[in-house]
């Protein structure tokens, strides 16, 4: 009886083992910043402002070569996109801050400040800023 007590134990102890071992040696693959500028596909603008509206930033990011050359496209459904990009205005001031960031995992991709007069003059300064950073992960430069 003593014996097959201890071999019970041992089976379990064992067990827990190989669980561990196994939990170890396949950890999540953890999402990077990197990772997620390369595959995003679907964008969500959303304006904080009256004075720059979605579809001004949208039109801008559109507007740019790379844009269907990398398969991107904006949507208006936000629990669906890949990136949330917002943007805001502080009343008073000539700037413009934006923020895109990777829903499925909750990394800010981009984040940042423009001087503009108003709102369709922000917007296109801000699409060339968020392009510009896919554009660095997309399409690194050459080592010469």
């Amino acid at each position: 009886m003593m014996c097959l007590r201890r071999h019970g134990v041992v089976a379990i102890a064992l067990g827990i083992f190989a669980v561990n071992l196994l939990y170890a040696q396949s950890p999540e693959a953890k999402t990077t910043s990197a990772d997620a500028l390369r595959t995003l596909k679907t964008v969500y603008v959303e304006s904080r402002t009256p004075l720059a509206k979605p579809d001004m930033l949208a039109g801008e990011l559109q507007k740019n070569a790379n844009f269907d050359t990398w398969g991107l496209s904006i949507t208006n459904d936000r629990s669906g996109a890949d990136a949330l990009v917002e943007i805001d205005h502080q009343p008073g001031w000539f700037y413009y801050t934006y923020k895109m960031t990777h829903q499925p995992s909750g990394l800010v991709l981009a984040v940042g400040r423009v001087d503009a007069w108003d709102g369709k003059y922000a917007s296109a300064k801000i699409a060339k800023e968020i392009m510009k950073r896919i554009g660095r992960v997309r399409n690194p430069p050459k080592d010469k």
